[in-house]
């Protein structure tokens, strides 16, 4: 099972209420418990990618504080890959300008993988109680 590193409020904190509804609301008839559903499943996939590059670094997985809680640098890289996820998920209909498609929040990605590579390659290191190296 994927570990959890953030809340639907730090998706929301991050992105805006409106938007992650929206991003997570696949059609009009869409009811609170869908809404709920995908935004759960984006915040479990973001877990699950997370915790295959935190693993590789040498972390115990989930990757927590001294005090049990996440760390704040592990949270904000989940609420990105969750949201992007979300947005990813609905398809991408953003253009560049020779009319490419493209996704809007595909610079979050890539800073928060990179951010994932760095721990990896131990260019940075995260203070948690879990930490095996």
């Amino acid at each position: 099972m994927a570990s959890t590193y953030c809340t639907r409020s730090n998706v929301e904190d991050h992105y805006g209420v409106e938007n992650v509804e929206a991003w997570a609301k696949l059609s009009s008839s869409y009811s609170a418990a869908q809404i709920l559903a995908r935004i759960t499943r984006a915040i479990a996939w973001a877990g699950a990618r997370m915790d295959a590059y935190l693993r590789v670094a040498g972390m115990n997985i989930p990757v927590v504080d001294e005090d049990g809680s996440t760390p704040t640098e592990v949270e904000d890289v989940a609420a990105t890959l969750a949201g992007w996820w979300l947005y990813k998920s609905r398809g991408v209909d953003d253009v560049d300008r020779n009319g490419s498609p493209r996704n809007k929040l595909q610079f979050d990605y890539d800073d928060a993988m990179e951010f994932l590579r760095d721990i990896r390659d131990s260019k940075v290191r995260i203070d948690s109680r879990d930490h095996t190296g």
